[in-house]
This record gives structure tokens, sequence and C-alpha cells, in this order.
């Protein structure tokens, strides 16, 4: 008995956005939604890029191979953003999910980097087959927050992997079994990031998978459908024709490769010779130009005193600006930590420095000390210095966030109320054991301390 897939797709901007940021790719043997994130830095871009590559990789693989193909094919879109990051710094921020499986008639190869999600439904059962990786997810398994708690945390955008062509961020990938009557829901969090999952569980399970579509778009516009909306739903079906292949979403507008046939295009012409040739008309008027021979001399003296010391100063500058590429630095970047190549200075308004890349950890989320260290540069001295101190302030940020959250939450609780004192106690005196109150000289009560401010200073890592 022959398994496959039978499947609905669709992608829709939402009522709030301009565009559609998501893009997603259906077919027999691979279902796939990428959510981009960037804004005006073009995630529609890396979410095209993403399933351009991974649709280039569709074809007839089986078990782990479908892990490698999968693996691959996200490593390489990847590669694809870093290079167009560096073709086009206006896209430094650009970066988007990926979530789907792979699926050869036995298994299920699933992937997943950042929050957009796989789910199964099987005998009834209906439970998640990918995790999050974002900041509300942790609190959420730390049993901190609940889930409906998660869909309006304050942090809820803070997304811990992503691709955005950073080398550090790697996606989940792993085997699952597949049994005849499983559906499966692959979206983006214009669905998950608007319901709970058991609202998404109460209509799931409808017998027209059409119907079943229109009802979770439906229940993400009641919540404000805020974000883009894409969703492919699909059930394991015996002996059943394949279904069709299909494009969404931004891939179907964005050509991906057009940004690198730009930087192609623009390419000065070479000077070899490669112009074309002289007509014979020109070939002639050029025989009685007026020739320059005579001046010949005064030319020599022009290039030996002015281009000549130009050349000189030109060549020191480029020797400096050399090493100063040598330099790197951790700083702010739109309120992003993010790794510099070069000095954090400017030489008459042209700034001597380059993005290297840019983590999700935000500078406010830091302690106040190393939000001033970080605005103000961090050197360090190579890469792998840079890589520590990322992942150092990383940390920070994280408890950071959970202290504010802690202190926040024991504002919010009630102190006891203290009982009056059954001596009649008042504000400037305390009852002794005899009845009689005694006073302090400035007026307090006895035995308690006059409250004093707190002089004792706070650490780097105090929030």
């Amino acid at each position: 008995m022959a398994l496959t897939l039978a499947y609905v797709a669709r992608s829709e901007i939402g009522l709030v956005r301009k565009n559609n940021q998501d893009s997603a790719y259906v077919s027999p043997s691979m279902l796939m939604v990428a959510d981009g994130m960037g804004g005006a830095a073009a995630g529609d871009l890396a979410s095209a890029v993403a399933i351009d590559e991974l649709r280039e990789t569709d074809g007839d693989f089986a078990g782990s191979d479908m892990l490698e193909v999968v693996g691959g094919a996200i490593a390489r879109a990847n590669d694809r953003i870093r290079d167009l990051v560096a073709l086009d710094p206006a896209l430094d921020g650009m970066g988007t999910t990926v979530c789907g499986v792979l699926f050869d008639g036995e298994q299920l190869a699933v992937a997943n980097i950042g929050d957009s999600r796989a789910y199964r439904l099987r005998d009834g059962v209906f439970e998640r087959i990918t995790r999050d990786h974002s900041w509300v997810q942790t609190l959420v398994d730390d049993g901190r927050i609940t889930e409906a708690e998660a869909l309006v945390h304050p942090h809820r955008s803070l997304i811990l992997k992503v691709l955005n062509g950073q080398p550090t961020h790697s996606p989940d990938l792993e085997l699952a079994d597949i049994a005849e009557g499983d559906r499966y829901l692959i979206c983006s969090d214009g669905l998950c990031g608007m319901v709970t999952d058991d609202a998404i569980e109460a209509v799931i399970g409808g017998e027209d998978r059409e119907q079943v579509i229109d009802q979770l778009v439906k229940i993400a516009y009641d919540e404000g459908g805020l974000d883009n909306v894409t969703i492919i739903l699909a059930d394991v079906v015996a002996d059943a024709e394949p279904g069709p292949t299909m494009l969404l979403g931004a891939a179907t507008e964005i050509d991906v490769d057009a940004p690198l046939q730009e930087a192609e295009d623009t390419r000065p012409l070479p000077v070899d010779g490669s112009a074309a040739e002289l007509s014979a008309e020109d070939a002639e008027r050029a025989r009685y130009q007026p020739t320059t021979k005579g001046r010949a001399k005064a030319w020599v003296k022009v290039v030996l005193g002015i281009v000549l010391p130009l050349m000189v100063i030109g060549g020191g500058l480029f020797g400096w600006y050399s090493f100063v590429q040598t330099k790197y630095y951790v700083g702010d970047n739109n309120d992003l930590v993010t790794v510099f190549r070069g000095v954090p200075d400017k030489v008459l308004g042209i700034s001597l420095s380059s993005v290297l890349e840019v983590h999700n950890t935000k500078v406010s989320d830091l302690p106040l000390y190393y939000q001033d260290q970080v605005r103000n540069a961090i050197v360090v001295p190579d890469l792998e210095a840079a890589a520590s101190t990322t992942e150092h302030l990383h940390d920070l940020a994280v408890r950071c966030i959970q202290q504010r959250e802690e202190r926040a939450n024991a504002s919010t609780t009630p102190s006891p109320t203290p009982s009056a004192s059954r001596s009649g106690s008042t504000a400037s005196g305390t009852p002794t054991a005899s009845g009689t109150i005694t006073t302090s000289p400035t007026g307090s009560p006895s035995g308690t301390p006059t409250p004093t401010a707190d002089t004792t200073p706070k650490a780097p890592e105090d929030c």
C-alpha cells in the first residue's frame, strides 16, 4: 500500500500588513513555509530565497538522506542571504524562519528554525512536532507563563534562532514516523502567534481541508489578523494521485536572482580592448587629429609634480584602511547587538566599519552598564573574541528580561497589612513591655532604624 500526501495550501497578507513576507512551497514530497522578517530590510526576499533553495533540492530522497538534503538547502539559503546583505547593506536585519517536512512515503524529515510551526493530528490527539526557537517558548517550557500569556508577552518577538546569514544558527532536523490518517498542519506565526493551540485544535479535524483552512484564517483574523497568514494542511492517504506542485506568497513575486544580476550589471567594463572596434570613418578621422607630442614634456612635469604625490598619499591611505579592516568591535545597530569589522570612527563623514553579524539580542534588554559599553563599542581582537562577547551579552539580556519580569510580578503581589497595636502606639513612639511609650530624640519609634538611601554600588550585571 503506497502512502501519499493530499494537501491544500494558502498564503494571505492579513488585515494589517501591506505586503506578504511569507513564502511557501508544496509538492508530493515537500511541504515548506518560510516567514520573512525585517520589514523594510526585505523579509520577503529572505523567505523567497529560502523557499527557492528548498524547491531546487526537491526530489526523490528517502530516510536520513532527506535530512541531509533539507539541511544542505537551508545552509545554502543562509549563505545566499549573507551574500545579499554583503552586496546591499540596506538588507541588514532581514531573515526568515523555515518550517516543514520532506516525505518519502514511509517517513517524514522535519525541519525547523524560528517560530513557524508544524502540528500533527493522529487518532484524535493534536500536538506540535516542532519547538519554537523563541524567548517566550523557554518561559512556557519552564512553566513561568502559559501559552495564552505567551501570545501577548512583550518579548514574544524575540527569536533566538533564525535564518539571517549568520553561521551560528542551525535548524532542528529529525525523522518522524507516519501513519495513514495522519493530518499535518504547517503554518507561519500569523496563525499560531495569534491563537492558542486549543483554538486550532477545535477546528483542525474537519473533513473538508479547504473549509478547515477557511476556519483557521478566520480565527486568526478574529484576533486582529496582524500578520501574514500561511497555512499548509496535508493528510496521509493511501493509493491516491500525487497532489500539485505550488509556490505561494512572496516567492511568486520576487526574482531572488535580481540583486545578484544587478551587481553583475553594474561592474565596470574592462579596458583591455573589449569595447567595439572603431568604424572606418572614425579611424580615418583619428588619423588627422592634432597630436600632443610637443607638449609631452610639460605633461610629464605635471604628472611628477602633482599626480605622483597623490599616488603616494593614496597608497598610504589604502595601507591604513587595510590595517583598519583587520580590527573588530561589538556595537549597536538599530538596538541589536552587532559585530563590526573596522573601527567605530568616521573620516570626513565616511564610516570606517562595516557590519559582519547582526544578532537578535536587543541592546535595550542588557544591564545599563553593558548598554553603554555596547553603544560606545566593545573593541575585540578577533572574531573568536567577538563570538564570545556576543554570547555573553545574550546571556546577560536573557537574565535581565527574567529579572525584570520577576520584579514586575512581585510588584503586583499585595503585601500583608500590618495589624493595629493593642497598646495604641502612634507614629511617634513604640510601646514597651510595661505599656509605656518610649521615643527617640528625633521622634522616630525607639529601636526602629531610620531609612537611609542604599549607597551600595551595583554590579555591572545588575539590571
